[in-house]
């Protein structure tokens, strides 16, 4: 019965229609979705924690992973998720060995338009929609937020507690409100 129990999230993924790859291990109820146009790939070899112990740091939330309309959502081989959300209305990418902190927030857009005409009258065709892009082996420390538009390099750390919007190059820290580079070439 204990077996049975922890196969119903991939049963859920697997009903939903969300890929995945080998080794997925999930660690507590995380909330998966995927729009029935939308496309949700998950690597090999990824762990999402969305159990309340199963991160020290202290999870605020499960982790919320949902590809809206017809949004792309790639998550590499080998990354690590804790009690974060992947927001998406058009993509996000993150690249492989990739360490998303707990409760990190990353979005492709704004949930409203910017314009109060067009968000007083629920216009979402005014909706900007802008893809993430996190490249390879970059470490996202605890209650960040990534922003529509963002592009990080390979290799790069996000200090806690971040906002990021803007582009990366590779191997730097970034770190701050609004994030900036603070280390190069690392």
């Amino acid at each position: 019965m204990k077996r049975m129990t922890r196969q119903l999230p991939k049963l859920f993924l697997k009903l939903n229609k969300v890929i995945y790859g080998k080794g997925l291990r999930l660690v507590g109820r995380p909330f998966i979705f995927r729009y029935s146009k939308a496309k949700l790939r998950i690597g090999d070899n990824v762990t999402i924690n969305s159990s309340f112990l199963s991160n020290m740091i202290g999870l605020y939330q499960r982790t919320i992973i949902v590809a809206r309309d017809e949004a792309i959502i790639s998550i590499g081989d080998g990354c690590g998720i804790s009690g974060a959300t992947l927001y998406a209305r058009k993509e996000i990418t993150l690249g492989k060995n990739v360490l998303v902190g707990a409760n990190t927030k990353i979005f492709d857009n704004d949930f409203h338009p910017v314009q109060a005409e067009a968000r007083n009258a629920n216009d979402f065709s005014k909706l900007e929609l802008k893809p993430v892009s996190i490249g390879d082996n970059v470490f996202i420390g605890c209650n960040c937020i990534i922003l529509k538009g963002t592009r990080i390099g390979d290799n790069c750390i996000v200090g806690a507690g971040s906002v990021v919007h803007g582009s990366f190059p590779a191997n730097c820290v970034i770190a701050g409100n609004p994030a900036r580079i603070i280390k190069e070439n690392i």
